[in-house]
């Protein structure tokens, strides 16, 4: 399955996996890349550059594919690390890097320089042009289904997406409530050129999650996510759980950002998410949690999406 991305990018398909924060190690990745598809390395939660060298070089043994690296630019995680972490991906060779958060502009030109390619994450038109125009080589298209962190604007991929492509000349991937085949035949009918997905890897068996957290996602239905930190203009989905409750009541309350702030250092999200508390962290899930009802191996997930994508395909012939 050739498209822009595939050439771009050297996979066999175009499914890629982001960079999901304490998750997206040197197991999940390789175990994606190897399945045909592409993913990115979190250099977010590991805090050095040194550990962030180790993932890269132990993803190198675990697969001969091409992979990438996420680097977040939000203003709470961008760090004096960010160049530190650029200086390891360009002394790695590492292929592509995903950046997510905020303008990434100041950081283009050395990754460019270092013939990384850099796909940027994007929540609507306008980011994506912004992006475009500071020599982004490929936009990912966030839609609010998302987890993580979907965007104050709240638009949905159906008008997101289209609206998208045509504001931008370079390639766009979607990205947001999408897990199955249907869905990614529905992306690329709207002009996308690749998917991401997220709550679909963290869902897999490669994915270090606790299976008492698994199994937490595999109860909730599309409704059992919500959305936090918007008081604080820093839109999170995850899993409604005891935790985002008492975030949302503080929320709920007008409590100041550094109160919020503070409450959030009670929880220590990677480590829970290898104990198995499903309770007192907070869990990133997206929307499409809601059509997940099994666990299956990353070549598992991605064999059957093709499969659907392709019966779709069919049903679209006359």
């Amino acid at each position: 399955m050739e498209t822009k991305i595939t050439e771009m990018l050297g996979s066999k398909y175009p499914i890629l996996c982001g960079g999901l924060y304490g998750l997206s190690e040197a197991e999940l990745v390789s175990a994606v890349c190897n399945a045909g598809g592409f993913a990115f390395l979190s250099s977010n939660h590991l805090g050095s550059k040194e550990a962030l060298r180790e993932q890269i070089r132990r993803t190198k043994k675990l697969t001969n594919r091409p992979f990438g690296v996420n680097i977040s630019l939000l203003a709470e995680s961008k760090t004096n690390f960010t160049h530190n972490y650029i200086d390891v991906i360009v002394e790695e060779k590492v292929p592509a890097v995903e950046t997510a958060g905020n303008n990434p502009a100041e950081y283009i030109k050395r990754l460019k320089e270092a013939k990384v390619m850099v796909l940027h994450k994007a929540v609507t038109a306008r980011h994506a042009k912004k992006a475009e125009a500071a020599g982004a080589d490929g936009i990912i298209l966030v839609g609010y289904a998302a987890g993580g962190h979907p965007g104050m604007e709240e638009v949905g991929l159906f008008v997101n997406l289209p609206e998208t492509v045509r504001a931008v000349k370079i390639p766009v991937i979607a990205a947001g409530g999408i897990c199955t085949g249907e869905g990614m035949a529905a992306a690329f009918l709207l002009g996308a050129e690749g998917i991401l997905m997220g709550t679909a890897f963290a869902m897999t068996e490669e994915s270090p999650y606790h299976p008492n957290i698994k199994n937490k996602i595999l109860q909730a239905s599309a409704t059992d996510t919500v959305v936090l930190f918007k008081s604080v203009r820093n839109a999170f989905r995850c899993l409604k759980n005891d935790f985002a409750f008492e975030i949302m009541e503080l929320e709920k309350n007008n409590a100041p950002a550094e109160v919020i702030f503070d409450y959030l250092k009670k929880s220590h999200a990677r480590n829970g998410y290898r104990e198995g508390d499903a309770d007192h962290i907070l869990i990133p899930i997206g929307q499409a949690s809601g059509l997940i009802d099994r666990i299956v191996s990353c070549k598992e997930l991605i064999d059957t999406i093709i499969i659907q994508y392709e019966a779709c395909l069919k049903k679209l012939k006359p």
